[in-house]
């Protein structure tokens, strides 16, 4: 049924609330009017009003295009605006925690209402010409997105399609007796059509990825964009017996979304950062021009951030020496091969050639990594002292988290009876406190007028040491914040190209962006679900499918981290399914290594205390049967682990935190 729930904001206040803040802020704020942007959409309105979306809002460029207006109510970040057939309202799918959802914003009244009920990915909206139904893509019956339709006025919903694979990206014909939609069955792509009464037909079929079907008004034929080993073309296909497939326009910096037509004739794409405006039968386009002007921190200078000490709690007294057949580092350059490991205390005193020496215990053909370190991660509220074992066990050596005993549970963690992570404490930026104890962490959610409210909060963290996480960009760029939650953060064209948006967001320093990446199309997660830990930390089966088509990090130049809490699975598990997720998005193994390893240190401001084997740093290791440089699974073949400087066996950790046996 249609969510009754809905948001009512004042626009008018909250403009005047953000300009009050802007003009006592002064000369810290600064003017910036924008003319390009990444990834945009654009669809036309009937009476010649376009939508786009820009700097993960959606925005009015008037006709014949100029000084745009922001929509100021909905949730952020939102994209892909459609406009209703008479014009008077907008459907955009918008991000809510780690879903996407479905949003109806209506200009009579300046408000925006939830047309989801919050449980599923639905996407990729488009309106019936009778302005009283909408298509979209869900994955509400199981982890495939199906084509479902829902009657605004009565909120019914109803499945259109039940395909294997994923069917995505409906749209209908101008009379609404025809749907083309995009079907996606493993590595095989189609376009499909349905005609009124009659099977559905295959229209093109591709290796490589199909997207954005567009009709054009007269049903002649169908655009859609093709993605080749050498960049984005519009193409069309001709519904001529027999079907003529062409390509219309290439040579550009295409973004993914569909061509809107504004008539037979004249058509509006997103590319080169600008909106584009083409003849059909013309080999030129014209620009149309828009201007989004928007206020910011001004930069004085970069905050410097003072180095922070780790905690230390029941190091050992006395010398261990750890003996592998190869090491990581946990910088680069491959492996190091017959060496001694020398830990004195908590410290790596010496990493040197093997020699005959007293005390070693030698782990044979294993492999030594750092131990591994989950950047921002969920921890269950009820967690108690015996799940650190197991998390050990996974190799995780230390946890970014919040919870309210993690002070106690970092002390009891630290020792030999119940041994787990080094535990560093997460606050919200509403709730933290300055004082004896800092967080480690301070997240930081909302939007951008949000973000410019805690800019001086979020300096004066900073200027303690304490990084800043702003849960999406747009609250990032407003705020200052130096951390952003998700790949999606710090998006880039096809082209891997960023434009004036993005190059503004990523104005004063090189972003560090926390990876959030794996889902249930993450490969061999199956084997991780299936673990002996799994079973003791009673996790589900079922993971949530959260992104249409898997997130590709070869363009993404900005500092990556590891951080799983996104992913909704249990820690330890969760860490191991990122590591898969992001080698699965572009990463070589050594990078994917970094990321949970001396990234997160300097990110957290430890220098290079965490995420190596070098002398001088923290006794956290990772001893593994397998090559991880060359397979990052192996990387969850944990024979052994060392913590705080003490030697753990993974089986000695799992039977820690096993129930006893009757």
């Amino acid at each position: 049924m249609l969510c009754e729930r809905s948001v009512r904001t004042d626009s008018r206040l909250l403009r005047l609330a953000a300009i009050a803040l802007l003009t006592t802020a002064g000369a810290l704020h600064a003017q910036t009017t924008l003319t390009q942007g990444t990834n945009l959409s654009v669809d036309a309105a009937s009476d010649g009003r376009l939508a786009i979306d820009l700097l993960g809002g959606i925005w009015i460029v008037p006709p014949p295009g100029g000084q745009t207006v922001a929509l100021t109510d909905g949730p952020l970040p939102a994209r892909r605006p459609k406009w209703s057939p008479d014009s008077t309202s907008i459907v955009y799918q918008a991000r809510s925690g780690s879903q996407d959802q479905l949003w109806l914003y209506r200009f009579d009244d300046e408000a925006a209402r939830t047309i989801s009920d919050g449980r599923y990915q639905d996407q990729h909206p488009d309106w019936h010409p009778d302005g009283e139904r909408l298509v979209y893509s869900s994955d509400r019956r199981d982890s495939a997105f199906d084509l479902w339709e829902i009657d605004l006025p009565t909120g019914l919903t109803w499945r259109i399609s039940h395909q294997p694979g994923d069917e995505t990206e409906p749209t209908w014909s101008a009379d609404g007796r025809d749907l083309t939609y995009v079907h996606r069955i493993d590595d095989q792509w189609s376009l499909m059509l349905r005609r009124h009464g009659l099977p559905d037909e295959v229209l093109v079929t591709s290796a490589l990825r199909l997207s954005a079907p567009s009709w054009r008004p007269d049903g002649s034929l169908i655009t859609f964009l093709r993605h080749g080993d050498e960049g984005l073309s519009i193409d069309m296909v001709v519904l001529s017996d027999p079907l003529l497939i062409r390509t219309l326009v290439s040579d550009e910096d295409f973004f993914v979304a569909p061509v809107t037509w504004l008539d037979r004739q004249q058509m509006l794409y997103a590319a080169n950062g600008v909106i584009r405006k083409r003849p059909f039968n013309s080999w030129t386009s014209t620009t149309v021009p828009f201007r989004a002007t928007i206020r910011h921190e001004k930069v004085e200078h970069a905050v410097q951030r003072p180095h922070r000490e780790l905690p230390s709690f029941d190091e050992p007294n006395g010398k261990l020496v750890i003996r592998v057949s190869r090491m990581f580092d946990g910088i680069g350059g491959g492996y190091r091969e017959g060496l001694d490991i020398v830990i004195d205390g908590g410290q790596i005193v010496a990493v040197e050639q093997q020699r005959e020496r007293s005390g070693v215990i030698d782990m044979g053909n294993l492999t030594a990594l750092p131990g591994f370190i989950d950047g921002y991660a969920a921890l269950p509220g009820d967690a108690g002292e015996s799940l650190g074992p197991l998390l050990l066990s996974y190799g995780v050596t230390t946890l970014v988290a919040d919870h309210a005993n993690s002070e106690a549970l970092n002390r009891r963690w630290s020792g030999q009876d119940m041994p787990g992570p080094r535990l560093l404490s997460v606050s919200d930026i509403a709730t933290a406190q300055t004082g004896t104890e800092l967080p480690w962490l301070v997240t930081l959610s909302g939007d951008m007028t949000a973000g410019l409210k805690r800019r001086a909060d979020v300096a004066s963290w900073l200027s303690l040491g304490v990084p800043v996480l702003a849960d999406n960009w747009q609250v990032g760029l407003g705020s200052g914040a130096t951390m952003l939650l998700g790949v999606e953060s710090m998006p880039a064209s096809p082209g891997s190209l960023r434009y004036d948006d993005i190059r503004l967001a990523n104005r004063t320093t090189t972003i560090t962006i926390v990876s959030g990446l794996a889902d249930a199309q993450t490969p061999d997660l199956a084997a991780l679900l299936q673990s002996r830990q799994a079973h003791l930390l009673r996790t589900h089966d079922t993971v949530m499918r959260r992104f249409p088509v898997r997130p590709q990090l070869a363009h993404v130049a900005s500092t990556i981290v590891l951080g799983s809490k996104p992913n909704g699975l249990p820690p330890g598990i969760a860490l191991h399914a990122e590591l898969r997720a992001l080698k699965q998005a572009g990463l070589h193994t050594q990078q994917v290594l970094r990321t949970a390893g001396i990234n997160v240190s300097a990110a957290l401001g430890f220098g290079l205390r965490l995420g190596r084997i070098a002398i001088g740093g923290k006794a956290d290791l990772v001893l593994v049967d397998g090559d991880p440089l060359t397979n990052i699974n192996d990387a969850q073949k944990v024979v052994a682990v060392v913590r705080n400087g003490r030697f753990f066996s993974t089986i000695g950790l799992i039977e820690r935190a096993e129930p006893p046996r009757e």
